[in-house]
């Protein structure tokens, strides 16, 4: 070994630590930057069962991801220019929040953030492969934004729809909103009055299946093209279950007398798993294998003997 290469060789030790001290302090302060979003976001998901959903969903899509790439994935701790970039990107997001007076641009940065703290950590590769969980991570987002504003509208939706399906069961049903002190929607018919709650907007399988199925095709790396058409059947698949779930209570309820609150959790349990069941067949979650080019071609048959 030349005298130069001794030299540069401790200096190289050297510089490995301090690197790895820099990410750590910057992933550090990006996340004290960001921890008053972050804690925003995760107690308004908390804060309503169906995005409660969503959000295990896209925890329990990342560990599946996570244990399915485990061969390549690798503490990287290097501060690169993609990291920087996707920092510096949140960064000047919280700045645009903080002049043109729009805390939404802190949510976007929050997106960027955990981005580049996935580039620094596991470095470019994983990156890459969590593409499909920042998807989920910022449809997360828009679902807490989007809850309080589409919860009635979605409940007026599915008593129209489940009404109109009652009786094509031959059940005479009909809509009634009430002020009792709040404003209800009330669905009434013979076996009774049931009340068209929160729970009952199809919200939480909506948003579930919306995110489900985008986790997947971007998982498996679908054409474009796909996504559209094969979304929106998720979301009318979604849809289409929990009316028959609020159908199934309805029709079920005379025959479960004292026992409503037990019908009421298992018909929604059943709808939630059938519905996602369904999107995850839809969409699929088998990545394209891409062929080995140390992969030979099997000789053919018809060689002579």
């Amino acid at each position: 070994m030349s005298d130069s290469a001794r030299r540069a060789t401790p200096a190289q030790a050297a510089a490995a630590p301090r690197d790895r001290w820099l990410a750590v302090g910057v992933l550090v302060f990006t996340a004290l930057a960001f921890w008053p979003a972050a804690r925003w976001v995760t107690s308004q998901a908390f804060a309503h069962e169906q995005l409660k959903q969503s959000f295990f969903i896209m925890v329990l899509a990342g560990l599946w991801i996570a244990w399915e790439r485990r061969a390549s994935l690798r503490l990287s701790l290097q501060l690169d220019n993609t990291g920087l970039f996707w920092l510096l990107a949140s960064y000047g997001c919280i700045v645009g929040a903080l002049l043109l007076k729009t805390p939404l641009l802190v949510l976007t940065g929050l997106v960027a953030a955990a981005g580049g703290a996935v580039q620094v950590v596991f470095g470019p590769r994983a990156l890459r492969r969590t593409v499909p969980l920042l998807a989920a991570f910022a449809l997360l987002i828009l679902f807490v934004l989007l809850f309080p504003v589409l919860d009635w509208p979605l409940r007026k939706m599915a008593g129209v729809e489940s009404v109109r399906l009652l009786q094509s069961f031959g059940l005479a049903s009909h809509l009634q909103v009430v002020a009792n002190p709040g404003v209800q929607l009330q669905l009434v018919n013979e076996h009774g009055t049931f009340i068209v709650a929160t729970e009952c907007n199809g919200f939480g399988l909506i948003s579930s299946a919306l995110l489900l199925g985008t986790v997947g095709l971007l998982y498996r790396r679908a054409r474009w093209w796909a996504f559209p058409g094969l979304l929106a059947l998720g979301l009318l698949l979604a849809f289409t279950v929990n009316l028959l779930r609020i159908a199934t209570i309805v029709l079920l309820a005379p025959k479960f007398p004292g026992h409503y609150t037990a019908l009421h959790e298992t018909a929604g349990i059943v709808a939630l798993y059938t519905g996602l069941g369904a999107v995850w067949l839809l969409t699929g979650w088998q990545p394209k294998q891409t062929p080995s080019p140390n992969t030979k071609k099997p000789a053919s048959a018809d060689s002579g003997s």
